[in-house]
């Protein structure tokens, strides 16, 4: 793909001025409605309630929206960029990424601090980019920039950000990221969603995969971790990582949260046979990229055995099940460097009676100190959670807690050893059964 089709964009440090400019003169025309046909592209635009206008003219549709100066920031702006789809072969997506970053050259010359690829669920090759920063006339600019491309066309789109930063940053990144979801480069194609097809599905249950070892912290030193990671299969196809809370099902979870999700199809294998392949498609991005693996699949009694690792069964908690006990789940991290050393750490306490009631108490603290110069400052703090009561139930893989008021808080809840409530994994988080002592 040559750099000419792209010359309507703009060259050289014309085309940051020219996104400066908009940043300080140009005065938006009227809200859009959702929908948008843009030379045969189809995206649902943001609603106009989310402040985002129509902006400047020429072969790129563009929205702008603009945040006002406050105490704690600057004034800021966001483009949307959108071009026109442009006849070229699928394979030279990633030469047009780079002729399209290129027409921001001060961007181009960043290191992309994140890049994801994968297809859409239309069956595109996509690709993600993320720069940061360049500054300009005390203005700072990020860059996301995002390629689809079909066999015979091509689409880019890119979000630009000027002093956004924090919760306005988030919220522009959310509002690019449906926008890219909805990019249709043929009339025929889908909404995203995830539909199983007729050959996916298969399996049943919630399984769960003990997942150790050490990662980095924020403090610059190294944390021990042990999660009970789990996969919830639905026999029509779906799966995720996560366990859907507030009762939901999993294809309500999904359409909320599609990162958690993906779909499955079993080959060569299964229930019916000793050993096979499973192939999961999951969604790896709020873009919607979808990446594609194939693992080795066996079953193994109730369990599965996934890319070699055991998956064991988790049988679900019958309706009214109570238990006795006290669980806590505690969290500790901290390290140093050269100028700086920090900690922090926190205990939650959750007891469960026979008779339905609960308890629960909490406490959190940290402390850090740096080193400048030779002198030296630190802050130490730390909190008690409130103790609180009421009532519990259990059903599934549910649990609810209703306290003295009649409010009731639900949270996703299972056992990862087999006749045993010695561990307890309530909302992702380990609670250990305490020996009372």
């Amino acid at each position: 793909m040559g750099s000419a089709q792209f010359h309507w964009i703009g060259r050289g440090r014309l085309a940051l001025g020219v996104i400066l400019s908009l940043f300080c003169l140009v005065p938006c025309s009227p809200a859009l409605a959702a929908p948008a046909e843009i030379g045969g592209l189809t995206v649902t635009l943001p609603d106009a309630a989310t402040g985002w206008r129509k902006a400047g003219k020429g072969n790129l549709f563009m929205l702008q929206k603009d945040f006002p100066e406050t105490e704690d920031d600057k004034r800021g702006n966001a483009l949307i960029q959108i071009t026109k789809p442009l006849p070229a072969a699928r394979s030279s997506l990633q030469a047009g990424m780079k002729t399209f970053v290129a027409t921001l050259p001060d961007m181009a010359k960043e290191d992309i601090l994140v890049k994801h690829y994968g297809v859409t669920v239309n069956g595109y090759d996509i690709r993600v980019e993320e720069r940061c920063c360049v500054h300009q006339k005390n203005v700072s600019i990020s860059q996301i920039v995002v390629g689809i491309a079909g066999d015979k066309q091509q689409a880019y789109l890119q979000l630009v950000l000027l002093n956004v930063n924090g919760d306005r940053n988030r919220s522009a990144e959310a509002d690019f990221a449906t926008l890219v979801r909805s990019v249709k480069l043929d009339p025929s194609d889908k909404d995203f969603d995830l539909v199983p097809t007729r050959e996916d599905g298969g399996l049943d249950g919630v399984f769960t995969h003990l997942d150790t070892g050490l990662r980095p912290n924020v403090f610059g030193g190294m944390d021990f971790y042990s999660d009970s990671t789990i996969i919830t299969f639905d026999p029509k196809g779906l799966f995720s990582t996560e366990l859907p809370k507030g009762g939901r099902s999993i294809t309500e979870h999904c359409k909320e949260t599609p990162t958690d999700c993906g779909l499955y199809k079993i080959t060569g294998g299964g229930f019916f046979s000793s050993a096979g392949s499973i192939e999961m498609r999951s969604v790896t991005t709020a873009y919607g990229t979808i990446e594609i693996e194939t693992k080795t699949f066996s079953k193994k009694g109730e369990d599965l055995v996934i890319a070699d690792a055991d998956h064991r069964a988790v049988p679900p908690f019958d309706e009214g099940t109570t238990l006795d006990g006290e669980w806590v789940s505690t969290f500790a991290s901290s390290g140093m460097t050269a100028t700086s050393s920090g900690s922090v750490a926190s205990s939650h306490t959750l007891r469960l009676r026979r008779n339905g009631t609960f308890e629960r108490t909490g406490w959190s603290g940290a402390s850090m100190t740096n080193e400048i110069g030779g002198s030296q400052s630190g802050v130490t703090t730390s909190s008690n959670r409130p103790g609180a009561g009421g009532r519990y139930k259990l059903s599934g893989y549910r649990l609810d807690l209703t306290d003295v008021s009649g409010k009731t808080e639900t949270m996703s809840i299972f056992e990862p050893d087999k006749g045993s409530d010695g561990l307890l994994v309530i909302n992702g988080n380990n609670y250990l059964k305490s020996d009372g002592k």
